[in-house]
């Protein structure tokens, strides 16, 4: 267990409170009602660790990108008993339009401009999954780049965005998305 709680502990107050997150859902056996939290707790860690690990094979933030929008997906999916192909862009906006809220909501949507104009969350959420998309069906992974820690980044093609976020924020963001959707989860 200490591989979860090694990940989730930097989203709790304790080590112990991270602890008792992971023990009481690792205790919950395949019959339990709420057993997909408890997979939705592993692939959390697994697919944004993925994302961290992205830069020792290639350090481009698209690729890393990629990962975090399959865990948006994959937990929407699973939050909502969605056991089918497809529907991957509506699925992700759910993630991001249920799970991410308060200062997170805000901090996306005044990380993402298009000529001076802050993008709402729609649009963000949109931005980011055609990024995914182009990573995904064309190949590109290198036209998309956060904000480096000192100056915003002008990116995207070809629509060009400024954009003052940090990868390790969006991560930050869409963990604390993921842990909302775990917490909350009930059996159908």
């Amino acid at each position: 267990m200490d591989e979860w709680i090694d990940f989730y502990e930097l989203f709790f107050p304790t080590r112990a409170a991270a602890q008792a997150f992971v023990e009481r859902l690792e205790e919950l056996d395949a019959d339990a009602p709420r057993h997909r939290a408890k997979i939705m707790m592993h692939q959390t860690q697994r697919l944004v660790s993925l994302s961290d690990d992205i830069p020792q094979i290639r350090p481009e933030e698209s690729l890393q990108l990629l990962f975090l929008m399959i865990c948006a997906e994959n937990i929407a999916k699973l939050f909502h008993n969605f056991g089918k192909e497809g529907q991957s862009k509506r699925y992700v906006q759910r993630f991001f339009e249920e799970f991410v809220v308060g200062a997170d909501r805000k901090v996306l949507e005044s990380s993402f401009t298009r000529d001076f104009v802050p993008l709402n969350l729609a649009e963000v959420v949109s931005t980011l999954y055609s990024v995914r998309c182009d990573v995904v069906h064309e190949g590109r992974y290198w036209t998309f780049v956060f904000h480096d820690g000192d100056t915003d980044m002008i990116t995207g093609d070809p629509v060009l965005l400024v954009v003052s976020l940090q990868l390790n924020e969006l991560r930050k963001i869409v963990v604390r998305g993921c842990l909302r959707a775990i917490e909350s989860y009930c059996a159908p």
